[in-house]
């Protein structure tokens, strides 16, 4: 059997790609040579080292570096000639993630489909090929599916994909010596919503396969907010279970305390393009929740239970804390997990920030640039984590 790979050194701290649309390998090199270009500069401690990012590789992109040896090669030479390292992916949305409606199409295709199996596994081959030696890279993906369209007999084909990926991890480690492993990033409304869901699953069907070592959690902290735990409590529990954390997500919510606050959020937050569950939490128990955000024409019927809070799936920057209108950020289970990693670096390998929906934020939330954003969060993660010695 496979154990969990162990390391010792600081965790990467590096953002995550999906916040810049695009589904072509000169779209993500675009990405890299902008933005991320100025964020790279303005950051301290990089002039003479590789910059770590989060790539997303898209399904189309992943496959048309696979199918293309010298397509593949040029990219990595021009990636690493911009003075960036990929030191994890995103595997979870698999088409077009920015520009057109979202919604529940992020879950698809799920993990009882072919699709999904084949587009990971074209994601490690590429992430393999791009990870700086010894480092631990990851890979994160859906928590198997949308609850609400999940077939009834989907664990079997589920499982037999996702430990044909498990098997494919262990041949790239084979091969290359390169550790890579697959994170199912726990999310509202999904098989896998809250941490003993997954550590059900995990220990009852994962835990004895030869591989086991290859698979665990990709950690997000805006998701962990939605079910109103107390704060650390989440990361606790997989800990003890002894379920690998690939990566953590530094992410923040949206609470809305008040009924006042309810409704400055369904008035100037709505969008056409994510999905933002809802929940009315109260005493760290979710009462009511709602699978996108209520509309203003709701609000009599939804804001009638006013002895709570709610929170809203909606990735804000990380380094608000009271935003407008009486909104505030939920950002305690950040604080937390950073605390938490702060005490023991080596509890994670891979810190990615990831506010993929700051394109489509109120005007008076965005920054003056996206570049402004990311350099923000990067120097807000660099204070709570102060006492790691990062050179950002």
């Amino acid at each position: 059997m496979t154990k969990a790979p162990t390391f010792s050194r600081q965790p990467v701290l590096c953002h995550c790609m999906n916040v810049f649309p695009g589904t072509t390998p000169q779209a993500k090199l675009t990405a890299l040579c902008g933005c991320l270009t100025e964020v790279k500069n303005r950051l301290h401690g990089f002039a003479d080292r590789p910059f770590p990012v989060g790539l997303w590789l898209d399904a189309a992109t992943a496959e048309a570096l696979r199918r293309d040896d010298d397509a593949r090669a040029a990219w990595a030479s021009q990636l690493h000639a911009a003075g960036f390292e990929a030191v994890t992916a995103n595997a979870f949305p698999y088409g077009r993630f920015h520009d057109e409606p979202v919604k529940t199409s992020v879950y698809h295709p799920d993990w009882t489909c072919p699709e999904r199996r084949d587009y990971t596994i074209a994601v490690a081959d590429l992430l393999s090929s791009l990870l700086p030696p010894d480092t631990i890279g990851s890979i994160s993906t859906l928590p198997a599916g949308y609850r609400r369209h999940f077939p009834t007999a989907g664990e079997k084909p589920m499982l037999a994909n996702i430990l044909a990926v498990a098997e494919h991890l262990a041949k790239i480690h084979q091969q290359t010596g390169k550790i890579i492993r697959l994170g199912f990033e726990m999310e509202p409304d999904c098989l896998w919503e809250a941490p003993a869901e997954f550590a059900d699953f995990f220990q009852r069907r994962l835990q004895s396969h030869e591989h086991v070592g290859f698979l665990g959690v990709c950690y997000d902290t805006c998701h962990q907010e939605l079910l109103g735990h107390e704060p650390g409590t989440g990361l606790e529990l997989l800990i003890d279970q002894g379920i690998p954390i690939t990566k953590i997500q530094l992410s923040a919510a949206i609470r809305a305390p008040s009924v006042a606050a309810q409704e400055f959020l369904c008035r100037n937050f709505q969008d056409s393009v994510y999905l933002h569950q809802t929940r009315l939490i109260r005493n760290h128990t979710v009462i009511q929740s709602w699978e996108d955000l209520p509309l203003p024409t709701d609000l009599t019927s939804h804001s009638s239970n006013t002895d709570g809070e709610w929170r809203c799936h909606f990735h804000v920057p990380i380094f608000l804390d009271n935003l407008t209108g009486g909104l505030m950020a939920a950002n305690a289970e950040l604080k937390a997990v950073l605390a938490a990693v702060r005490k023991t670096p080596s509890l994670c390998p891979t810190l990615e920030i990831e506010t993929y929906s700051y394109n489509v934020l109120p005007d008076f939330l965005q920054c003056k640039s996206l570049a402004d954003c990311l350099v923000k969060e990067a120097q807000f993660a660099q204070a709570q984590i102060a006492e790691m010695n990062y050179e950002l």
